[in-house]
């Protein structure tokens, strides 16, 4: 493996078990009614996709950017003007958002679950909608065909899950 191999490995590596583990966390969430019915490996599985983003902005940032804000500033527009036409020179911003609001939620969620799991239904949906918000960008939309079509499939099988859930009102 060369260098080069190994750095996309990194970045592209950790971002797709970083989705991966957000899919399936949001789904096992989403069949959570209370802390005695979760899957006991809930919690697990949403900080170790949480952890697994944090090496991706790490590797992204070593690999790819130098280390250099500015260059990950214009990589970020440069993509979302070559997809949609239009430059997002605030993109980044909504990267770190999206990595700092899933280490709190990931947070709350290992250090009191009961809290987490009583907390006010517009904060959840709020969250999680940014959280999915970007999922959807990052995973789907800005994707390569070979990680949007099953990133897709895993969004249905999510919207099933949260159509059927009865923790619906909660999340």
């Amino acid at each position: 493996m060369t260098p080069a191999d190994f750095a996309d490995l990194a970045v592209r590596g950790t971002a797709w078990l970083a989705m991966a583990c957000y899919f399936l966390g949001a789904f096992l969430l989403l069949q959570t009614h209370s802390a005695s019915t979760r899957f006991p490996a809930t919690r697990w599985i949403w900080a170790i996709g949480c952890d697994f983003y944090f090496w991706h902005v790490i590797a992204a940032f070593h690999f790819t950017h130098d280390w250099s804000h500015a260059a990950a500033v214009q990589s970020v527009n440069e993509r979302a003007l070559a997809f949609t036409g239009q430059p997002a020179p605030y993109g980044i911003w909504f990267n770190y958002a999206f990595l700092a609001a899933w280490i709190i939620d990931a947070t709350w969620l290992w250090s009191d679950e009961e809290s987490y799991l009583r907390r006010r239904r517009a904060l959840s949906w709020g969250l999680h909608g940014f959280l999915l918000f970007m999922v959807i960008n990052g995973a789907i939309i800005f994707a390569p065909d070979y990680v949007r079509w099953p990133s897709a499939i895993a969004l249905a099988v999510l919207g099933w899950a949260w159509f059927t859930s009865p923790a619906r009102g909660r999340t």
